[in-house]
């Protein structure tokens, strides 16, 4: 078979090459074998060690990019877990604070229905105390009545001791002009 086949052209994995298998390539088998892809060519590299080298460049990117993203996430997660233990504080401390409040409410109430007795007790007092002022209201306007009556009384009194004064005073002064005092 070596003999009519062309061993000048190589087996290359092209419709009128070798495709792999190096039993139905139309060129020397064993050409087609020593130039697959599977084995090295002249000065070039078979397809394991590209694939070794592809996997190896491969997975040393991922390995950068992880060390990178550890850079991010480590401390992204230690902040979380931080600000989780703060929340979770201020939640106990809020829950602590609104208990102290219903408690203090309890109080409050109880001091706000013992004001209130108080105030129905102020009520009850304030409707005697305006009954009281009432009272007084018209004791107040019957001294006004007899104030102004007195008021009147006391003017003409006032009025009739004028006229005495004048009555005695012009006598008196004539009279005292002949006593020796």
């Amino acid at each position: 078979m070596t003999a009519n086949k062309n061993i000048s052209t190589p087996c290359d994995g092209t419709p009128e090459g070798c495709h792999g298998d190096s039993n139905s390539c139309e060129k020397d088998p064993e050409e087609c074998h020593a130039n697959s892809s599977f084995q090295k060519r002249n000065g070039e590299e078979n397809l394991d060690d590209c694939l070794g080298k592809s996997l190896e460049q491969l997975s040393s990117a991922f390995m950068a990019s992880a060390k990178r993203w550890e850079m991010i996430v480590y401390p992204a997660l230690f902040a979380f877990i931080i600000l989780a233990a703060y929340g979770f504080f201020l939640i106990f401390s809020l829950t602590k604070d609104i208990a102290r409040v219903a408690d203090d409410m309890g109080e409050i109430t109880q001091h706000m229905s013992q004001i209130s007795t108080q105030v129905n007790v102020i009520s009850k007092n304030m409707v005697v105390m305006t009954q009281t002022l009432d009272s007084q209201l018209v004791s107040m306007d019957s001294m006004v009545y007899q104030v102004s009556g007195m008021n009147r009384s006391i003017n003409q009194m006032r009025y009739d001791f004028s006229i005495l004064n004048n009555s005695v005073s012009r006598p008196m002064s004539f009279m005292n002009t002949f006593m020796p005092w």
